[in-house]
Parts: structure tokens; sequence; C-alpha cells
């Protein structure tokens, strides 16, 4: 479960980055319309609220709490890291990473 979650929280920090026009542009070299970036951070915020839910239904309230902070941290500095060396890989890696997250919340 909390895989899962660290693949959502890299989900939702790589959308929080898109939304910014200098990422977006960096990516897809066009800048983001309005309501891309509107949806983008509406998607981010699902997505950071899910990572609260999720750790916190496997591990309790104080332990998941910590361990979700600890996952939003990691993967904002992961996708740093990715938009600075290997941009082209940002996206990918964030779906591989929901791959796996999914298939081993499934096991």
């Amino acid at each position: 479960m909390t895989l899962l979650a660290f693949a959502l929280a890299y989900m939702g920090m790589l959308a929080l980055c898109l939304a910014m026009p200098r990422h977006h542009r960096q990516l897809f070299n066009r800048a983001p319309s309005l309501l891309l970036q509107r949806g983008l951070r509406l998607l981010a915020g699902g997505l950071l609220i899910a990572i609260v839910l999720l750790d916190v239904a496997a591990l309790g309230w104080a332990i998941g709490l910590v361990v979700c902070l600890g996952q939003l941290m990691c993967a904002g500095v992961l996708v740093g890291l990715m938009l600075a060396w290997r941009e082209r890989m940002a996206v990918p890696m964030g779906a591989a990473l929901c791959l796996i997250g999914t298939l081993n919340a499934l096991m």
C-alpha cells in the first residue's frame, strides 16, 4: 500500500510541476492552457489527499501521517531531480511507478 502511495505522491508532485508554464514548456514545448493548469492542480490535490488516506488506512493515524509527509518530501525531491537531469523520463517513470505500486497493492 505504501508503494502505491509513493507512486501517487510522485504523480501528484509531477502534476503540480506540470501546472507551471515553465516545467510544462520544458517537457512539451508549449505552455499549458488555463483550463489545463487548473485541471492539473485539481488532479494533484486529489492525489495528495489519496496519499494521506492510503497511508492512514495502512499504518494508522500516528505513523501514517509521518510516512505520508516523508513520501511527499521524497517524491518532490525525485521529481525535481528528474526535471533537472532526465526531463524526458519524468512522465514514463511516473507511469512505471503507478503500475508497480498497483501490482504491489494487488498482491
